[in-house]
């Protein structure tokens, strides 16, 4: 009896919180403005954050890329300009921001995310499709890719078409499910699809899928992103994600 009267305070505490933080109640200090992104700062991103703990050898860095970039997912996107456009997948900038950042910061380095991943933007903004290796050290079960680590990848992907398509273009992750379909061996090239579902107000819904480079599907993912109608939480991200699609050429 008391501990589900402790669970029913907590649930209600924490309730309380998320309302009070998206009706502004609670309130959060503004970062600083960062400085304009440019395709220097995509390609000199990787190098910084190398330097900032461990180093990725630079010819291997450069041959795992050239493997991204020759998958049949990256060709059908290259081979379709009209249709797909390359943007950086990092977006944070400065080392301070990069290594507090949980995937830029944490999960990059050699043998777990070595490399900065491919990422096509489609012309609607509602699909991307992100090509990355993924190496031994980010496992579970030996040689098994964690599933707290796949988890953490659809939330940061499937966040693409939700910033993309919420007003303010900014969201926070409301709920998230994975089904895990195949175990994920490391040391592979892996390859995310996500798309947009439905949209109502600030409410996004959104649905991607992981595969292996034969096109298996290893497990898939819902989620559900919401805009806060509480400026001061998180800032307006609009013109940021135009510098984002300004980065590599294109057509659109």
């Amino acid at each position: 009896m008391l501990a589900a009267w402790a669970t029913c305070c907590i649930f209600f505490g924490a309730s309380i919180s998320l309302f009070g933080v998206d009706q502004g109640w609670i309130t959060f200090v503004k970062p600083p403005a960062s400085p304009p992104l440019s395709k220097q700062d995509a390609d000199d991103a990787p190098k910084a954050m190398a330097a900032d703990k461990e180093e990725v050898d630079q010819e291997t860095y450069d041959q795992i890329t050239d493997s991204l970039l020759q998958t049949d997912a990256a060709k059908s996107c290259l081979e379709n300009p009209d249709e797909w456009k390359r943007v950086p997948y990092f977006w944070t900038r400065g080392r301070g921001q990069k290594s507090s950042a949980l995937v830029p910061g944490t999960l990059y380095g050699p043998d777990k995310l070595t490399v900065e991943p491919v990422i096509f933007l489609n012309r609607d903004r509602k699909q991307f499709v992100v090509i990355l290796h993924i190496g031994k050290r980010l496992c579970g079960h030996d040689n098994i890719v964690h599933g707290g680590v796949q988890a953490t990848l659809f939330d940061e992907i499937t966040a693409r078409p939700a910033f993309w398509n919420l007003p303010r273009n900014i969201a926070l992750t409301a709920t998230l499910k994975v089904n895990y379909r195949r175990p994920v061996v490391a040391d592979q090239i892996l390859v995310f699809r996500t798309q947009l579902k439905t949209i109502e107000g600030r409410k996004a819904t959104i649905a991607a899928q992981l595969e292996d480079t034969q096109g298996n599907l290893l497990s898939d993912a819902e989620s559900l992103y919401v805009s806060p109608s509480n400026d001061k939480l998180l800032p307006d991200a609009s013109s940021h994600l135009k510098k984002i699609e300004s980065v590599y050429p294109g057509n659109f």
